[in-house]
């Protein structure tokens, strides 16, 4: 039996270049992909609201990935009022 390749092709521009930023940016030492595949779902459901629906939600689109991985990091203000993913 045979595995293929997993490839990922983001709809919005950008998405895959601010997550790699966001790891970046950590200086996180390990590849983030295992941790990314396990919450894309939750990614790409948070980026395709407008900034609108984001906003009535408490969030903005800067806010997404530290969100979404806010337990592994912390990086929102703890004052800051979190739906839920």
């Amino acid at each position: 039996m045979s595995i293929e390749p997993f490839y990922l092709h983001f709809a919005r521009p950008g998405l895959r270049h601010r997550i790699d930023l966001f790891f970046a940016e950590k200086g996180q030492g390990f590849n983030p992909m295992p941790m990314v595949r396990s919450r894309l779902v939750s990614i790409l459901r948070l980026d395709a609201m407008s900034d609108a629906e984001l906003a009535s939600v408490g969030l903005t689109r800067d806010d997404i990935l530290p969100f979404v991985f806010e337990d592994c990091f912390g990086d929102l203000a703890a004052s800051k009022q979190r739906p839920t993913a």
